[in-house]
C-alpha cells in the first residue's frame, strides 16, 4: 500500500478514536480537530518522503498532541499567564469541554458520539458533528450528503462546536437516566444521514453509498460499545438490509434499477445474514423509535430473503406497513404502503390508497410517479402520462428524472379525440 492509502485507511478507521483521546485529555474541542487536521496534512508530506511509521495512528496522535500543546502555550503567553500544558478535567476555562463526572461510559469514542448528539443541538447539527468528529467525513462530503453548499455546512459545524464549548456540554453522559434517550438521538442522527445518502433530492447521483456507509459505521461504533441497546440493533439491521443492495441499484450505464429488476447475486448476502441475525434479537418493542426501525427491517428482510421478486411475501410486507402506520403515521409510510398494497391486491387497490396524499406530499415527485405507474398498469395511458409528467417536473435528481422520462416514453398514449 502507498503512504496515501495507509493514511486514508487510518483516518477512516481511527479518526473518531483519536479525536476522543485528545478531547479526553485536553477538553478543548476547539483545538483538537484543527490539530488533528494539521497532523494529517503533515503526514501526507512526511510519510511520502520518510516512509510510513510502524504505528501510523500513534504518529498522528503524537503530532496532533504536540500541536495542541503549542496552541495552549501560545494562548498562555498571549494572556501573560502561567504556561498551560494540560487543562485539568475539573476546570472549565474558555473553550473547554467539561468531563462526565459519573464514569457511566468508559469508552472515549462513545463519549464523543454522545456529546455530539446532546439534545441541546438540533438533529441536523448533531448529524454533521457526529459524521465529522466521530467518523472523519470531510466537510465537503457532509455538505454533499445534506444537499447544502460547503460554506453553509462549515458554518453549521462551527456553530455546533461553539455551542458545545459555550454551553459546557459534557464530554460524556450526565446521568444514567438520560442514556437511553441520548442513544435514541444517536440512532436518529445516523438514520437521517443514511436516508439522505439513499434519497438525494437533487444532483447527478442516484445514491451516495459511500456516505451512507459512514452512517452505518457510526451505528457500528456505538453498538459495539453498547451491544444490548435494542434501538441500535434494530437500526443496524435496517441499514444493513438496505445497504446490502447498493451495487445492484444502478446499472452499468448509471441508470436506476428498480428492486424487482435487480441482480440479486450482486447483493451483499453477508450483510443480509448479519442483519437477519440482529433482527432475530429485537422483539416487538413499546418504544416507537425502536419499533419503527424494527418494522422497517422486517420489510427489508421480506425482500432480502425472497429468491426472486415474484417470491416476495407481500402479505407480510403489507402487515408490517399496517403496523408501521400506527407507530409512525407519516405520509411517506402511507405512500410505501400503497405500493405494497398494489403488489398484493392489484393497482386499483394501490390507487385507492393514494387518495388524500396530494395535500400532504405536494412537492414529492414519488407520489405522482407511483400514481403514473399504477395508472399505466390499469391501461389508463393518458392519465399515466400526465401523472408521470408531473413527477418529472418535480424530480430534482438527474438519474431518477431520466428513469421517469424513459417510463413515460414507454407508455402508449391513445389517439387524441375531439
Amino acid at each position: 500500500m502507498t503512504a496515501d492509502e495507509v493514511l486514508a485507511g487510518v483516518v477512516r478507521e481511527e479518526w473518531g478514536r483519536l479525536v476522543a483521546l485528545l478531547v479526553g485529555r485536553f477538553r478543548r474541542l476547539d483545538l483538537v480537530e484543527d490539530a488533528l487536521g494539521d497532523a494529517v496534512e503533515s503526514a501526507t508530506r512526511r510519510w511520502a518522503a520518510d516512509g510510513v511509521p510502524d504505528n501510523p495512528s500513534a504518529w498522528l496522535h503524537t503530532a496532533a498532541r504536540r500541536r495542541v500543546l503549542d496552541r495552549l502555550r501560545a494562548e498562555s503567553t498571549a494572556a501573560r499567564k502561567e504556561p498551560l500544558v494540560v487543562v485539568a478535567a475539573t476546570r472549565s476555562p474558555g473553550g473547554a469541554v467539561m468531563a462526565d463526572p459519573g464514569g457511566l461510559v468508559e469508552d472515549d469514542v462513545l463519549r464523543l458520539v454522545l456529546m455530539c448528539c446532546h439534545p441541546a443541538l438540533s438533529p441536523e447539527v448533531a448529524s454533521a458533528l457526529a459524521l465529522r468528529l466521530v467518523v472523519g467525513v470531510s466537510t465537503a462530503d457532509i455538505a454533499r450528503l445534506f444537499l447544502v453548499p460547503e460554506p453553509t455546512m462549515a458554518a453549521r459545524i462551527t456553530r455546533g462546536k461553539k455551542k458545545i464549548v459555550a454551553a459546557g456540554i459534557p464530554y460524556g453522559v450526565p446521568g444514567a437516566e438520560e442514556l437511553p434517550g441520548r442513544l435514541r438521538t444517536v440512532a436518529q442522527t445516523a438514520y437521517l444521514a443514511f436516508t439522505a445518502g439513499y434519497a438525494p433530492g437533487s444532483g447527478p447521483d442516484l445514491l451516495r453509498a459511500d456516505l451512507a456507509g459512514e452512517a452505518v459505521r457510526l451505528v457500528r461504533v456505538t453498538l459495539a460499545l453498547r451491544p444490548d441497546e435494542r434501538v441500535l440493533r434494530a437500526l443496524l439491521a435496517l441499514m444493513l438490509l438496505q445497504h446490502s443492495r447498493r451495487d445492484a441499484r444502478v446499472g452499468p450505464d448509471g441508470a436506476l434499477v428498480l428492486l424487482p429488476d435487480q441482480d440479486r447475486s450482486r447483493w451483499h448476502h453477508d450483510e443480509v445474514s448479519e442483519a437477519l441475525a440482529l433482527l432475530d434479537r429485537v422483539p416487538p418493542d413499546v418504544d416507537p423509535v425502536t419499533e419503527s426501525y424494527r418494522l422497517q427491517a422486517v420489510i427489508g428482510a421480506a425482500h432480502a430473503t425472497a429468491p426472486t421478486a415474484d417470491d416476495t411475501r407481500w402479505d407480510l410486507v403489507c402487515e408490517a406497513y399496517d403496523a408501521l402506520a400506527v407507530v409512525n403515521p407519516s405520509p411517506a409510510v402511507r405512500l410505501a404502503s400503497a405500493v405494497a398494497l398494489a403488489e398484493r391486491d392489484g393497482p386499483a387497490a394501490g390507487l385507492a390508497a393514494l387518495e388524500g396524499l396530494d395535500g400532504e406530499l405536494p412537492a414529492s415527485h414519488r407520489l405522482p410517479a407511483v400514481r403514473g405507474e399504477l395508472l399505466a398498469r390499469l391501461g389508463d395511458d393518458t392519465a399515466a402520462v400526465a401523472s408521470l409528467t408531473t413527477a418529472i417536473r418535480l424530480c430534482g435528481n438527474d438519474v431518477e428524472r431520466a428513469h421517469l422520462e424513459a417510463r413515460r416514453a414507454a407508455v402508449t398514449v391513445g389517439p387524441a379525440t375531439g
